[in-house]
């Protein structure tokens, strides 16, 4: 329903209901959200929650982050982030979104560890965050590793089931084509072999980084603009950095990473005259596919918890396209449905209080009156009640207005108050009248939210055709001048260069 493990539901929780760390306000430091959700929620360790939080921060793990992280992070590079004393958090915009709804009685809650506090079993989330963010992890017995997807086209899929219930995880597939990784990169599997993956709920997806030639003056490079999700940077700089070493390919002399934000790792190329420099790039580019983690696989297994009759209890469920979005909807349906609901309980509760206000003015000398003549606030209320038969409620209201709101004009501001608040009540019933009705209702909100956060595709989909293949052996040989020894007792050796016979190095 939410896409979120408990520890990260936690955390967004305590940032928002707790430390109220919105977007638009302060930092706080991490060990502040830590100490907060360690306290109140999560019984464990301190350093499971601040590892979560700062996932949640990442944006070379998560396509859209949910904290708004200031300081040191972690890295491309595999470092650790900085001590949670260092580094400060708040949420970011798309986190309010999953969140804000929750004060609008949407959603059920649940005790915490010592019964102090509660907390809430699932978040009000507007966004099917699940697909959007995707998920890892190991429980008792079973795995799951959601990739991440595109925000535009989880969305689409979302209003064409909408409009059309009967839609298969096949058609829905037309919709979300492929995972999106925040990392980019190039998708290799084909559109049937994707699409079947969504069927099914598994398979393995196929990615490979991405290059592009450069030239400088004489000088070609081989510039790395993306690597495959989850990959540590520095560990493949160092693979191919020992492959050059090792002289296995002869098209590259060396590497170097100039990546900031972006990633930009810059292999220059060894061009020999006559050879064209796309074709010997390409060349040493499917090497390093094939004998580093340049191109590499997601196995994806969309292994979820969905809710059963009971909004207590879930169970685990290999889900195809389809089912995550149907559950997605039908919660978001329910959760809307609880959200006029309660609006629509607290105009009412307003309406009844202007209408007790409205009919006061008309009597107020009388109920002045009953006031002066009465023993105390109690017996004013029960006079009021018995004579002018308002329930306790209204009763109260009137007592605690203030002598100012007496006057003519703020009965017409009352007036006009009660007019406006039963025309919103008007509307929403009319919008919980019908199913129908909630669901253009959550159509247009999903709309709303894919023209605020939606972004173009990272990962490209190249399909089987993009896959690289090793060219000849030919292709690995060094074209350079040698010269060959070989010995009275058949010993051989090659050399680059010698000057004299009697100066060569050899065995006795």
């Amino acid at each position: 329903r939410d896409g979120l493990k408990p520890v990260q539901r936690r955390i967004l929780f305590a940032m928002y209901h707790n430390l109220k760390l919105y977007p638009e306000g302060r930092y706080r430091k991490s060990a502040a959200v830590v100490g907060e959700v360690m306290a109140k929620y999560h019984p464990h360790g301190d350093s499971s929650i601040y590892d979560a939080m700062v996932r949640m921060a990442q944006p070379f793990s998560l396509l859209h982050t949910l904290v708004d992280g200031q300081g040191n992070f972690g890295s491309m590079d595999g470092d650790s982030a900085a001590a949670m004393r260092y580094t400060e958090a708040k949420l970011t915009p798309l986190a309010i979104e999953i969140l804000s709804e929750i004060k609008q009685d949407t959603v059920s809650w649940q005790q915490n560890y010592d019964g102090q506090h509660s907390e809430p079993s699932v978040l009000p989330a507007q966004l099917p965050n699940l697909l959007i963010n995707g998920s890892e992890g190991i429980a008792v017995g079973m795995s799951t590793r959601i990739p991440p997807h595109n925000l535009r086209e989880v969305i689409d899929a979302c209003v064409s089931l909408i409009d059309n219930p009967t839609l298969t995880a096949l058609d829905l597939a037309k919709k979300v084509k492929a995972p999106d990784f925040p990392t980019g990169g190039l998708i290799l599997n084909s559109r049937s072999e994707l699409r079947q993956m969504y069927e099914k709920g598994n398979g393995v997806v196929r990615m490979r980084g991405t290059w592009e030639l450069e030239k400088d003056g004489r000088r070609y490079s081989a510039v790395i603009t993306s690597i495959p999700y989850g990959l540590n940077k520095a560990t493949l700089v160092e693979k191919i950095g020992d492959l050059i070493a090792k002289k296995k390919i002869p098209q590259l002399i060396d590497i170097r990473d100039e990546s900031t934000d972006e990633v930009r790792i810059v292999v220059d190329l060894k061009i020999s005259p006559g050879r064209n420099p796309e074709t010997e790039m390409e060349h040493a580019m499917a090497y390093l596919c094939r004998y580093t983690a340049l191109q590499s696989t997601f196995p994806m297994n969309i292994t979820c918890l969905v809710p059963t009759e009971n909004p207590e209890v879930s169970e685990p469920l290999k889900a195809n396209l389809h089912d995550v979005l149907r559950h997605w909807l039908d919660f978001r349906l329910q959760t809307v449905i609880k959200r006029f609901t309660y609006e629509l309980g607290k105009l009412n509760d307003r309406i009844h209080t202007l209408e007790a206000f409205a009919k006061a003015f008309d009597v107020l000398d009388e109920i002045i009156a009953l006031i002066r003549a009465s023993e105390g606030r109690s017996d004013a209320r029960e006079q009021i009640m018995d004579r002018f038969k308002f329930d306790e409620n209204q009763t109260d209201s009137i007592l605690d207005l203030k002598l100012y709101r007496l006057a003519k004009l703020e009965i017409h501001a009352i007036e006009t108050e009660l007019r406006e608040k039963r025309e919103a009540a008007s509307k929403i019933e009319s919008i919980l009248s019908s199913n129908i009705n909630v669901w253009n209702i959550v159509k247009e909100e999903l709309l709303e939210l894919r023209k605020l956060y939606g972004k173009k595709r990272l990962s490209k989909i190249g399909g089987e055709e993009a896959q690289t293949s090793l060219a000849d052996e030919s292709a690995y040989i060094i074209d350079e001048k040698s010269y060959i020894i070989v010995t009275e007792n058949g010993w051989i050796k090659r050399q680059r260069r010698f000057s004299s016979v009697d100066k060569i190095r050899l065995k006795d």
